[in-house]
């Protein structure tokens, strides 16, 4: 079950009565979220994103808890995923059409589930006998994520649903009924409000037991956030406790692997909000071109004061070994140096590559880090063909985190430039596929 905050939560409650043994995973996309205020095309990618990371997990049903979502990617992800069964949020507007009296339903939604193609099949379905009031709430999801007083936007909004004289107003968005008591206490008397979210748990729990998933099992929820840390502003009460995804804006893929996210994306290592990032290194720790002049610039002097002393202390970097320095200047707290091989026919590249990611993430581990971005080793001056680099770098990684008790909980593959992330994308897809 996935939304952009707290909004599916009422979805997951009306799912949870209906069938209280059954695991269920609920992502809340608060690093991206609210999806109300991004594009159509934004939401659409974000939310397939999100959707093949579930499917990694071992999801089969996803719920998209979030009207917004549904608007934007409902259909596009039942084409491209046909291998998951997907349950979408819809504006009721045909119980709507049905319970009206006054001949006026109004809709209260965000602007970008106005302008999908879902609700204005709805509409033509179901809206025909009715008029519809079609409410936009700009920034009401937030505030209400946040915690924050709603009143003065209510005032605003529901004034011409007043107006109007709708005598039931539907909340087409999952955000709203957290405050259904402030909203039908600013309306007249009578006036009905409507919420999807039980009709939609059913309808998930039918679709649940048409592919045989037994829901019969640990009756487990667990709450995953796309922020490092959610604050406590009434999420609280909701659940006291958030598993961190590091699901990076921009990425092309992510997946995830026992308990750790893989991401392909492109970037800067530099700028990265990240425990560590990887150094593609030489031996010697001398720091004088591509990614590694790049990190001694933007980490300051103290990087190659840390480096020399490690090379003073241990001697040349060998493969296999990697090298811990502070990051300096840099968002990140470590740097971790790794040396991979220069390619070169007759010698085993493959197991010389493997060997310097596994030296980095396993530097990672023993320092407890939980996020690292790690470039495309050997991939530069080193002459190692771009995607044989990128395939033994994802390949050897995954490898680390699916078989040990690791703290590393994120590895984001970085690319200088979008060909490069592709590349990392291809790998993390090759691994999907063949597992």
């Amino acid at each position: 079950m996935l939304d952009s905050g707290i909004g599916g939560t009422g979805v997951l409650r009306a799912l949870r009565d209906l069938a209280p043994w059954a695991d269920i995973i609920y992502v809340a996309d608060h690093a991206f979220g609210p999806y109300g205020e991004r594009s159509l095309d934004a939401v659409r990618a974000r939310t397939e994103l999100l959707a093949r990371y579930l499917s990694t997990a071992g999801v089969e049903v996803v719920v998209i808890a979030c009207n917004s979502a549904s608007a934007a990617a409902l259909h596009h992800l039942r084409s491209v995923m046909p291998e998951i069964e997907f349950v979408g949020m819809e504006p009721a507007v045909k119980p709507a059409a049905e319970m009206t009296e006054s001949g006026v339903v109004a809709v209260m939604a965000t602007g970008a589930t106005f302008q999908g193609e879902l609700f204005l099949d709805l509409v033509g379905r179901h809206g025909a006998d009715v008029e519809i009031v079609e409410q936009a709430c700009p920034g009401l999801a937030a505030v209400i994520e946040a915690g924050d007083d709603p009143g003065s936007l209510l005032d605003e909004f529901l004034q011409p649903i007043i107006e109007a004289k709708a005598d039931v107003v539907v909340l087409g968005c999952t955000h709203y009924p957290i405050i259904r008591d402030e909203i039908a206490a600013r309306l007249p008397d009578g006036v009905e409000l409507v919420d999807p979210a039980p009709a939609v748990a059913r309808r998930a729990l039918d679709v649940a037991h048409s592919v045989d998933i037994d829901l019969r099992s640990s009756a487990a929820t667990l709450w995953w956030s796309t922020q490092a840390s959610v604050a406590d502003d009434g999420t609280a009460d909701i659940e006291p406790f958030w598993e961190p995804i590091d699901i990076p804006e921009g990425a092309l893929v992510s997946i995830r692997v026992g308990r750790t996210t893989l991401s392909a994306m492109a970037g800067d290592l530099t700028t990265m909000e990240v425990d560590a990032i990887v150094n593609a290194a030489n031996t010697e720790l001398a720091h004088g071109g591509g990614i590694a002049l790049a990190i001694s610039r933007a980490g300051g002097p103290i990087i190659d004061a840390e480096s020399a002393e490690w090379i003073q202390t241990y001697g040349p970097l060998a493969i296999g070994v990697a090298a811990l320095t502070s990051a300096g200047e840099m968002p990140a707290s470590y740097v971790i140096h790794t040396a991979g091989p220069i390619y070169a026919e007759g010698q085993d590249n493959e197991t010389l590559l493997a060997a310097a990611a596994l030296a980095a993430v396993d530097v990672a581990s023993e320092i407890d880090v939980r996020t690292i971005a790690l470039p495309a080793v050997s991939a530069g001056i080193y002459g190692y063909p771009p995607d044989e680099a990128t395939g033994v770098l994802v390949d050897s990684v995954a490898e680390f985190v699916g078989t040990s008790d690791t703290s590393v909980l994120s590895v984001r593959f970085v690319g200088y430039d979008d060909a490069m992330a592709e590349r990392f994308a291809v790998a993390i897809d090759a691994l999907v596929a063949g597992s």
